[in-house]
């Protein structure tokens, strides 16, 4: 191993970060040149988009440093071109953010655990629902391909002027994704016959009869964060008397939740929200370790009984 000195390394970082950014760092243009920091000159690397000024710039003294301890060049490359992206990702999120507005904004509501995401509730507008937490996301940019949000946070909220109380009427009137309420093996159907699975083999595992219990999805048409549709409470009005019952709902995820009629066992109820959040569900979408009750003759939701994780 080479170990260089300062002229050397910067002399190895001109002729190597173009070559090694060439597919990561695409539509940018990278510049050695001096910088004037605190009246004094460095050198240092301005990176930016083609055709444009602003950009981030990186002083190679530094860069050194990262050099120095263990002489590992390659990893002082990849330190640069994660720095860069780093930065962009940061730009391209801010640029949009500005050309919001208050009022053309799409707003809509994401459930959290309360308990476990208190650290960062400290950081966002919210508001308490049973023992979970209302945050907010914002769509950032829309595509073909769907579209891009990010979580509201207090700064956002300031420079939109807007309290926490219109984040909450605006995500709850805009309702930007259409409800979607399914039989559960419909869905588990679905999914058999998507991977492959023989239409007979799925007929005889799931039988279009077998509804003596009929369990329900509740989410969204885009399957994302539509554990929110319980604070719709139609949704929940509309089912209950199709069924003629009083609802069991199991917050089996942060994407959808588990609806059924009350008739059945709470203690089979709790297995299966117990299933969803042990084997089925990562832990970061999980919701809750409780189950919740609908009531169709007040229209009230409460926590049947509290779970001692």
């Amino acid at each position: 191993m080479k170990i260089m000195n300062y002229e050397e390394f910067k002399l190895e970082l001109e002729k190597e970060l173009p070559k090694a950014s060439k597919n990561e760092l695409v539509g940018l243009e990278i510049i050695f040149s001096k910088l004037v920091r605190t009246n004094r000159m460095m050198d240092g690397i301005k990176i930016t988009r083609k055709g444009e000024d602003r950009g981030i710039a990186i002083n190679i003294q530094q860069l050194y440093e990262i050099y120095l301890p263990y002489y590992d060049f390659p990893y002082t490359l990849d330190t640069i071109i994660k720095q860069v992206k780093a930065y962009f990702l940061h730009e391209d999120r801010r640029e949009k953010e500005e050309k919001l507005s208050k009022e053309t904004a799409k707003v809509f509501i994401q459930l959290v655990n309360m308990e476990e995401s208190k650290e960062m509730l400290q950081h966002v507008p919210h508001r308490q629902f049973l023992d979970l937490a209302i945050i907010y996301r914002i769509v950032r940019e829309e595509t073909d391909q769907g579209f891009e949000t990010g979580i509201v946070n207090n700064e956002l909220m300031e420079a939109l002027d807007w309290s926490e109380k219109d984040l909450y009427l605006k995500a709850m009137s805009q309702h930007i994704m259409k409800t979607k309420i399914t039989l559960l093996d419909d869905v588990t159907c679905e999914l058999l016959l998507k991977a492959g699975a023989p239409r007979e083999f799925v007929d005889i595992m799931y039988p279009p009869e077998a509804e003596s219990h009929p369990v329900y999805m509740l989410t969204n048409e885009n399957m994302l964060f539509g554990a929110n549709e319980i604070l719709y409470t139609e949704n929940l009005w509309k089912l209950s008397n199709k069924l003629h019952s009083d609802l069991y709902i199991i917050p089996s995820s942060i994407h959808e939740c588990i609806v059924l009629p009350d008739d059945c066992s709470i203690h089979d109820v709790k297995e299966m929200l117990g299933a969803a959040n042990d084997i089925i569900v990562s832990e970061s979408n999980q919701l809750s370790y409780n189950i919740y009750h609908y009531e169709r003759k007040t229209g009230n939701i409460k926590i049947v009984e509290k779970e001692n994780r």
